[in-house]
């Protein structure tokens, strides 16, 4: 339980210097739209890889239980930056993300709020150590991720 509550907190003071660091850098001192696409495309690749280590885990894949409250920090973590990473201007054809997120950004707010709701629940019942409420969830975050990509996201060309 020590290793479960230490990945937790990680995540958590990951998370709260990531938000600390880019209050402090801001989009002032942003290079040009390539840094942030870059920057956006690591971290959506790093929330695929936790969403794939946990489910590995949910499903008795592997037999890591112990790292599921740690891979559903950093989901939540990422879940909270997740707005953060589309500033204006990072669109275009370096991208897969669709116009549509600057255009309808109440749309696109509403989705990020739900992917964010749907982490805290992975969360909350990873913290549980409950294997069937984090299968359900971890349903839910992959719905909400879905939903969003419909939307948002260009198919691969």
């Amino acid at each position: 339980m020590k290793s479960v509550t230490m990945s937790v907190a990680k995540g958590v003071l990951l998370a709260g210097a990531v938000t600390l660091f880019s209050t402090a850098v801001g989009p002032a001192a942003r290079a040009d739209a390539s840094a942030d696409i870059k920057y956006r495309q690591a971290a959506m690749k790093a929330l695929g890889s936790h969403m794939g280590s946990i489910a590995a885990i949910a499903k008795g894949e592997v037999g890591h239980a112990g790292h599921m409250a740690g891979h559903a920090a950093a989901i939540d973590a990422l879940a909270s930056m997740t707005g953060d990473v589309f500033p204006e201007g990072s669109g275009g054809d370096a991208t897969r993300a669709r116009d549509e997120i600057w255009r309808d950004a109440a749309g696109f707010e509403a989705a990020v709020k739900a992917f964010q709701a749907a982490a805290a629940k992975l969360l909350e019942a990873a913290g549980a150590g409950d294997a069937g409420a984090v299968g359900a969830a971890l349903g839910g975050v992959g719905r909400t991720c879905g939903g969003c990509h419909r939307a948002f996201r260009k198919p691969r060309s």
